[in-house]
């Protein structure tokens, strides 16, 4: 299979996810379906406050596509291999206590 680098991911609700986080002060996120990453994008660009935000997913190739198109943000961009039943476990990793945002799509 051939690869496509020029890969474009238009991410459903994009408006309403930006909207429902907008008003919240937040350092610490958590987005357990990161996909490749357009509701990250969204939601680091609109929180330029975000110190770390933790994406996971179970397809390894979402998150190397995810970590691709979040370039401008890998210094705040965390990915974790698995499921988003795990949150307490990937958390505990990275040395983080407390999120104020939560996704799961």
């Amino acid at each position: 299979m051939e690869e496509d680098s020029n890969l474009v991911h238009i991410p459903v609700m994009g408006e309403e996810v930006v909207e429902a986080f907008h008003e919240v002060k937040m350092t610490a996120f958590f987005d357990g379906t990161l996909g490749m990453g357009g509701h990250a994008k969204l939601i680091l660009e609109d929180h330029p406050e975000l110190k770390l935000y933790v994406g996971c997913d179970r397809d390894e190739m979402a998150l190397e596509l995810a970590r691709e198109s979040l370039t401008e943000h890998r210094e705040k961009l965390r990915t974790c291999h698995g499921e988003h039943k795990d949150l307490a476990v990937f958390l505990d990793r990275l040395g983080v206590g407390t999120v104020q945002g939560f996704f799961l799509t």
